[in-house]
């Protein structure tokens, strides 16, 4: 049985039988809506979608996470932040994420972006804290091995908890880096990205980019990242191992999906010939 309540409702308003092998989740009418936002992550690398959840949603995810964050440490690495908290396996950890990984806008941007099936590459967070310093700058798509130019591979987001402002941490990105890819970063100085919270930043795999510099006296930035890929490609979190199958059972079908335990295409993913979702309903 899945969870009563919002978690356990499809947010597509979808039945949750099993969806035809090939389909997609969002719908022609979800990418025509979102045409604009759509055009931009393609014409300059990344998008914004502010305000995207609501105050009550806002605080019952930034209670998850800081759940998570209570017995999480610092990152061990100069990359990661050494004055950077990055937990993993959020699916599994903070249920409050649950609505963040399904989120219509960011499914539908996603899989026009990628003109393709998608599923959950990762789900990990980054809380910044004060003398955080900036990230080194880097591509998301760099550990696929396929030589540039390609298609688009995934799309990366990061869901801002706190407001996003340069002080704080917000991320850097050089927009329009991704057109041509290239291996060597870029001689345009980057900029960093201010949103509200509950907004969420969207950029593909190919953009230049990395965490901010926190530089603020006391402020700490958190953010949730999400990050999509094609569904036929290996995912950088393995999500059938992070997440216990009991979670799995109880998440909305399209989450299910979206973890991977579905048929992509005609005949990748299956079990004993038959989609892995029925695994999920006994």
């Amino acid at each position: 049985m899945r969870a009563d309540g919002d978690y356990g409702r499809d947010p597509f308003g979808k039945s949750v039988q099993e969806a035809e092998y090939g389909d997609r989740i969002s719908t022609d009418a979800d990418r025509e809506r979102l045409a604009p936002q759509i055009g931009h992550l393609a014409e300059h690398g990344y998008v914004i979608v502010k305000n995207a959840l609501s105050p009550a949603q806002l605080e019952d995810i930034r209670n998850g996470l800081d759940d998570v964050n209570s017995g999480t440490g610092f990152a061990r690495s100069a990359f990661l932040g050494e004055k950077t908290q990055r937990p993993y396996g959020l699916l599994g950890k903070a249920r409050s994420v649950w609505p963040l990984a399904a989120h219509p806008d960011v499914v539908a941007i996603s899989e026009a972006h990628m003109e393709d099936q998608i599923q959950l590459s990762s789900l990990t967070a980054a809380t910044l804290h004060p003398g955080q310093p900036a990230q080194t700058l880097h591509r998301d798509d760099g550990f696929y091995n396929l030589p540039d130019p390609h298609a688009p591979l995934s799309v990366s987001t990061i869901w801002a908890l706190d407001d996003f402002t340069a002080e704080n941490g917000g991320t850097l990105v050089i927009p329009g880096s991704h057109n041509p890819p290239s291996e060597s970063e870029p001689a345009q100085k980057a900029i960093n990205v201010e949103m509200p919270a509950g907004s969420v930043l969207l950029w593909t795999g190919a953009l230049w980019h990395g965490g901010g510099a926190n530089v603020s006296a006391d402020s700490i930035r958190r953010g949730v990242i999400i990050l999509y890929c094609r569904a036929w490609l290996r995912q950088q979190e393995n999500q059938y191992l992070a997440v216990p199958r009991e979670t799995v059972r109880e998440m909305p079908r399209v989450l299910q999906r979206l973890t991977g335990w579905w048929v992509v295409g005609a005949a990748m993913g299956f079990v004993e010939g038959r989609s892995p979702l029925r695994l999920l309903d006994h």
